[in-house]
């Protein structure tokens, strides 16, 4: 049997779920009220999922899941601090990415990102081996970034770096290096949000969360790639069109790189490009031929001319999440780690919030993260009538699965799963479309 998958809604076949830690993870938490917390979350995460699973398999789908390890002692001294900086591999959507036959994963040393200073190193090289005096003071200007003593981020210090550029007039160098295949792809890379965390516990050489989904694509014959850093969380497969929501873009040079890579990659396919600020599957999603469900705010209609939108006003619901949102943004998305556990902001917000969170969020804010099983089932996390009269018209089955913990995770139904293989041909949706 071959596998693929040319489009979101054809019949699903074999698919990837995602895993959370285990509750015993949090056994070194030394107060008991955030331990309790925490293991009653990790129990219930994966409750949840089982439910996912069960209604999957009464579909006859195959289903995978990541890898973790049962040991404890396994997510210990990951850093020089000694605790956990990385979140479990629970959404492989983040990483994996089926595209047609081929399957695109992280390989083990996935997530080990150049830094800013391997990126500039690699300019300066080729600066240096130039005779332009432009290009040698353009490398003064990258000497100087990779000092020792800088400490920022790469993702600031490129767009630092950027506008140092352009304003001592360097930055015609820079378009012409950025099209260098190695520097390119080092600068995509470097710009690439990891998801080494989410598949190889930093600097722990015991297990890796792909382990599983490896040797089930080896023992069927499944051509993988490596390292491409695809993940299906920002790409839509449309039979023919390949629409990828970008990220952290730092600029249309960049954009461009990324374009030439992915032709590069897809030959035989449409390229399109939507830049939505956030990963394209927490902003729409096609559900089959001529419906898209999108939040209000984003017009696909030039990728999806005369195909029904069904809006979602995406401020409905969320006033009742300003406490949570805004101590996500005070812990910076963190949420908690081994070493948190004397952060009283944290500790005041999982015993007051979450301990006594009888309403969860999926009652009242509607997810566009959903997943389609096939062009009559769509698995949703709560209800939104005007989702569901949509559906209805299509003849189209919902089937609520609320994720109690999805605003705690921020993970949704369609980030914790990877579809493998659906059943179906490629079909060219747009043929009047040269490019």
């Amino acid at each position: 049997m071959t596998h693929s998958v040319h489009q979101h809604w054809d019949p699903l076949k074999v698919c990837l779920v995602g895993r959370s830690y285990p509750p015993e993870f949090y056994s070194r938490v030394k107060n008991p009220k955030v331990r309790s917390v925490m293991e009653r979350i990790a129990v219930e995460t994966e409750e949840d999922y089982q439910k996912l699973i069960t209604l999957l398999e009464k579909f006859n789908v195959k289903v995978l899941r990541t890898d973790i390890s049962d040991d404890v002692n396994d997510y210990i001294n990951c850093n020089d601090q000694g605790i956990v900086d990385a979140p479990p591999p629970m959404c492989p959507r983040d990483f994996t990415l089926m595209v047609g036959d081929t399957f695109f994963m992280p390989g083990k040393a996935y997530g080990e990102n150049f830094s800013v200073s391997e990126v500039c190193s690699a300019v300066l090289h080729h600066c240096l081996e130039q005779s332009d005096a432009n290009a040698r003071n353009f490398a003064k200007t990258i000497e100087d970034q990779i000092n020792p003593n800088n400490n920022t981020s790469p993702t600031v210090a490129l767009m630092k770096l950027r506008s140092r550029l352009k304003k001592d007039g360097h930055w015609d160098i820079v378009k012409t290096i950025i099209d260098i295949d190695p520097i390119r792809e080092m600068i995509i890379q470097s710009q690439t949000q990891t998801i080494g965390s989410n598949v190889k516990f930093p600097n722990n050489k015991k297990f890796y969360a792909l382990d599983t989904v490896k040797k089930w694509l080896e023992d069927n014959n499944v051509p993988v790639k490596y390292d491409q850093y695809l993940g299906g969380a920002t790409t839509f497969r449309v039979g023919k069109d390949l629409i990828f929501g970008n990220v952290n873009m730092i600029d249309a040079t960049l954009r461009e790189s990324y374009k030439k890579k992915w032709h590069k990659l897809f030959p035989d396919y449409r390229i399109h490009t939507k830049d939505v600020g956030s990963h394209v599957d927490g902003t729409m999603h096609p559900v089959k031929p001529g419906l898209i469900v999108a939040l209000s705010s984003v017009d696909f209609s030039k990728s999806f001319p005369d195909w029904e939108v069904v809006r979602v006003n995406e401020r409905e619901g969320w006033k009742d999440l300003r406490g949570f949102m805004s101590m996500k943004r005070k812990v910076k998305g963190k949420w908690w780690v081994p070493g948190e556990e004397d952060n009283q902001d944290l500790i005041d917000f999982v015993e007051n919030w979450l301990y006594d969170w009888v309403t969860y969020v999926e009652e009242t804010v509607f997810d566009i993260n959903m997943f389609v099983i096939d062009q009559k089932n769509v698995v949703v996390n709560g209800y939104n009538k005007t989702v569901f009269d949509a559906f209805e018209r299509h003849g189209i089955t919902p089937h609520p699965l609320p994720l109690r913990h999805r605003y705690f995770w921020d993970g949704g139904l369609h980030c914790i799963t990877s579809d493998i293989s659906r059943e179906g041909e490629q079909v060219d949706y747009f043929p009047e479309r040269n490019v």
